[in-house]
Parts: structure tokens; C-alpha cells; sequence
């Protein structure tokens, strides 16, 4: 039996100008995984990223989010995303910031499920404080925070750990595998091997915006 498909790439492209960013892509990603997107930078991960959330439309080829295309913004309510490099206004509280977002995505804004979220990234009893208090483990929580509103059922993370200290990766890495425990498609770059080795069921590798591998984490650990 064929495993339910969370997002289904066909013939992905594309291009900017005369320099094509993703040639072709063809790839499925089942739904329920942990799925690493390995590349150096300018790879394409982003730019593929870009496109799973409507932010960037591609030149040719299909997107499937759920069985929507990822032009229809039902589909793309499906996705909660963490940026690499957030930019967060810390003037705001963290309380504001949830709000804001909820309303971007159409979600209510009810305190009680902020602060569940809250508990959930560790961040119980800190909606109204200014983030211009937060470390940067905690702003990078926030953004995990913001991520979950509304439940989606997948997770984009582009390089969620970066420049974290030990301690604030854990709690990331764990918060990942929280959701994964709960059934989450979550789709993660990271350039730290171990990350990919501790949280992915299956590694995509693109180079210079091709598919170079595609595999289990066991079949990318026996690479030469």
C-alpha cells in the first residue's frame, strides 16, 4: 500500500532570468515524516521553500500540498514556517507577535491556546514580556510559537538550529521530535550532519538545483 503523500513535486522549476534555481525537481514526501533538505547555499532549498509557501511561484512544474495545489491558500494554510533569520520587531511583546500572526493566518486569537503554545516551545508565563528580553534561544521558540498556530499539519524549518547554543538546539531538536510524535509532516534544512542524523526518516540532497540523492538516513549514512 502506497504511504499518504504530504507534498508531491512534479517537474519543479525554476528560474530567474537565464540562471535556472531548480531544474526539474521530481519527488514525494510522505506524510507523518521527518524530511532533511541537504544542499550547500544556493543549492535551492530555500527557493523550494519559498514556493511550498506561495511566497515565490514557480516558472513550471506542480506543487501538491495535502492534494491542493500550492497556489490554493487552503493548501498552504497547512503550513507553519520558521525563516532561518526571523525578523522580529522586539519592541513587540511576545503575546503581540502570536496575535499578529493568527491574524495573518486566519486563525482565533485566544489567549488560552497562546499560552498552551507557549508551554509547549517552553515559553509558559512569558506572553507579555518584550521580546527585547528574549535570548536568542528564546526568540527562536517564539518563532516555533508562531509556527504552530492553528495546528498545521506541516512543519517548515529552514535552518531552525543555526547559531544556537547547545542548550537552546535541544530544545528545538526536541520540540521537532514532540511534533513528529504527534503525527506532523516536518520538512527541515540543516548543514549540521548529526541534526540529520538524529531527527530525519529520509535526506533529500540537492546540488546546484538538481536531486543528487534521495534516500533514508540509513542509505545516506553508506554514502562513499
Amino acid at each position: 500500500m502506497n504511504e499518504p503523500v504530504a507534498i508531491e513535486v512534479v517537474g519543479l522549476e525554476f528560474v530567474i532570468g537565464k540562471k535556472r534555481i531548480l531544474k526539474g525537481l521530481d519527488f514525494s514526501i510522505p506524510r507523518g515524516k521527518v524530511f532533511a533538505v541537504l544542499g550547500h547555499n544556493g543549492a535551492g532549498k530555500t527557493t523550494f521553500f519559498h514556493i511550498l509557501l506561495g511566497l515565490k511561484y514557480q516558472t513550471a512544474g506542480e506543487v501538491r500540498i495535502l492534494g491542493k495545489s500550492n497556489e490554493d491558500w487552503r493548501a498552504r494554510a497547512a503550513v507553519g514556517y520558521v525563516v532561518e533569520r526571523p525578523y522580529l520587531n522586539l519592541d513587540h511583546e511576545f503575546g503581540s507577535l502570536l496575535t499578529y500572526h493568527a491574524r495573518l493566518a486566519g486563525v482565533p486569537r485566544d489567549r488560552t491556546t497562546f499560552e498552551q503554545i507557549a508551554g509547549e516551545v517552553g515559553l509558559s508565563g512569558h506572553l507579555d514580556d518584550s521580546l527585547s528580553t528574549f535570548s536568542k534561544g528564546m526568540l527562536q521558540k517564539a518563532v516555533l510559537a508562531q509556527a504552530a498556530l492553528g495546528n498545521p499539519e506541516i512543519k517548515v524549518l529552514d535552518e531552525p538550529m543555526s547559531g544556537l547554543d547547545p542548550e537552546s538546539r535541544e530544545a528545538v531538536k526536541a520540540q521537532i521530535q514532540k511534533w513528529s510524535e504527534a503525527g506532523k509532516t516536518i520538512i527541515f534544512s540543516s548543514h549540521v550532519m548529526e541534526d540529520v542524523e538524529q531527527l530525519a526518516d529520509e535526506v533529500l540532497i540537492l546540488e546546484d538545483g538538481e536531486i543528487r540523492f534521495r534516500g533514508t538516513v540509513s542509505e545516506w549514512r553508506a554514502l562513499p
